[in-house]
């Protein structure tokens, strides 16, 4: 249990203080990655339950509680992300049914590591049978673990239950062979959570405390197994951990909502550097991460869609005058996805986003871009709803009390965008701006709206649009909504370069 709104932190240290080092001894040192999958993590768990070894790893560590997993928030595409580090629009499987996996050519980081270092160890223990099919088996570990979840679900608190079957199979393994990369996969939390029609699917549940709290547990003695290596001071070793989704009580998961979608990661050791991460890092993140970890340059044929983390210290940009106070305003954060119509749907970074709000290629079908604006690069994508019968939003709020000296005496503000639509579609969307007072009450408000279908006459196009006007003099915040009401098609307006500036 641990409660992240302390303003300090007591670091424990995660793994051993053997494990401290300088950047000299560490180079000096094998690195050693152990990967832990948390099937159906609900983040605010970790608050509401005792995880001491959780706990230690996020105060040692770089973590974030809003990490972003897929949009089907079901296992088949998260388990799948987790080991190939691409999204499942690349590795082909974005539900349960395993019906079209592209594995071979995004194989998991087992191989991936492999293909660079042929000699590797590696390591797995899992339970679900198609993720060893296509994945584990493929990828030829040095060592594999097994156990059936449906043989060992009969009770998940049991000695016989598969993940404490994993766990077992791993002790040893850790406590005493060569391995470069390990992976284990816990199954049961996302078990309990389902239990009487979902009942047990919230942090505040008994029985998924319960269960966190053995998962914790476990995690504890793989890493006990660690520090108990003859070799272990000599090494270098690097713990992370993620999840493929969150749940809901009574809902589950599968949905494409935050309450599904926001999960932890956590990653502790090597050269990591401690803190919350920010923006919220992807699934797709952890892969390049621990090969960083491993000494491995990641080869342009893989594809990757992650970045690596925690190579730095993060924290939301600070308001500046004469600056785009809007992060990821173009979308850059993130690959877009090819088309409007089942494609994943992309969390945008940085922004709050509940839900369809996605990125999508500049050149996908059926899209021709015509501009009318100054930019010099639109970049790769631009953000539209997809494929939504609701419509989607997306919004900022921006801090101003670091500026507010700036702005007392007169302050102007430029909205800017690109905005468009499809040829024969009559969607809409508009970029909404509302400064706020220390009240949260309105103060001043500015909206870009696109261009109607017969404004367009009926060509696929962007223009660049801006609003100017004055900053009020008591606003403490602005809030940037960005909304695509439906009204036919599937996605849509589209928006792109999207700026807010203030200037003295």
């Amino acid at each position: 249990m641990l409660n992240l709104s302390c303003s300090s932190l007591i670091f424990l240290g995660a793994l051993s203080t053997a494990q401290d080092s300088t950047p000299q001894d560490r180079e000096q040192r094998t690195p050693r990655a152990l990967m832990v999958f948390i099937d159906g993590f609900v983040p605010a768990a970790i608050a509401s339950t005792d995880t001491p070894t959780l706990d230690r790893l996020m105060q040692k560590g770089a973590w974030s509680l809003r990490a972003r997993a897929e949009s089907t928030t079901i296992s088949g595409s998260g388990w799948s992300t987790f080991h190939t580090g691409v999204h499942w629009d690349k590795h082909g499987i974005p539900d349960n049914n395993f019906a079209t996996p592209k594995t071979d050519k995004y194989p998991s980081i087992l191989k991936l590591l492999k293909q660079k270092q042929p000699d590797a160890v590696t390591a797995c223990a899992q339970s679900w049978k198609p993720i060893q099919k296509f994945l584990v088996a493929p990828a030829e570990p040095s060592h594999s673990g097994f156990y059936d979840y449906y043989q060992f679900n009969k009770d998940y608190f049991d000695e016989r239950s598969c993940d404490e079957l994993c766990v077992t199979y791993l002790q040893p393994l850790l406590a005493r062979e060569p391995i470069d990369l390990t992976i284990m996969m816990f199954g049961e939390l996302d078990g309990v959570g389902h239990l009487d029609g979902n009942r047990h699917y919230h942090a505040g549940d008994p029985d998924y405390q319960r269960m966190l709290h053995m998962v914790d547990t476990r995690l504890g003695r793989l890493i006990a197994s660690i520090e108990s290596r003859p070799s272990y001071a000599s090494e270098d070793w690097l713990i992370a951990i993620t999840s493929d989704h969150a749940g809901s009580q009574r809902g589950g998961h599968g949905r494409n909502i935050p309450e599904h979608r926001e999960m932890p990661i956590i990653i502790s050791g090597g050269t990591i550097v401690p803190g919350e991460i920010w923006p919220p890092p992807s699934a797709v993140d952890l892969v390049p991460t621990v090969l960083s970890h491993l000494g491995i340059k990641q080869d342009p044929a893989w594809d990757l869609d992650g970045r690596t983390l925690a190579t730095s210290a993060t924290k939301k940009p600070s308001a500046a005058i004469g600056v785009n106070l809007i992060y990821n305003g173009g979308g850059e954060e993130d690959r877009p996805f090819n088309g409007f119509v089942g494609q994943p749907d992309a969390s945008i970074a940085g922004w709050e986003d509940p839900g369809w709000m996605s990125l999508i290629a500049y050149g996908s079908e059926g899209f021709l871009p015509v501009f009318n604006h100054p930019y010099a690069s639109i970049g790769r994508g631009f953000f539209a709803a997809n494929d939504t019968k609701n419509g989607a939003r997306m919004e900022q709020t921006i801090d101003l009390t670091p500026i507010k000296d700036s702005f007392i005496q007169g302050c102007n503000f430029k909205l800017s965008a690109l905005l468009g639509n499809r040829g024969p579609d009559g969607d809409s969307l508009r970029v909404h701006l509302t400064f706020l007072n220390d009240k949260e009450e309105r103060l001043e408000t500015a909206e870009l709206q696109t261009l109607t279908k017969g404004q367009r006459r009926g060509a696929t196009c962007m223009r660049y649009a801006q609003a100017l006007g004055l900053v009020p003099p008591d606003a403490v915040s602005v809030r940037v909504t960005v909304e695509t009401p439906r009204r036919g098609g599937n996605h849509g307006g589209f928006a792109d370069n999207i700026e807010l500036i203030l200037q003295d």
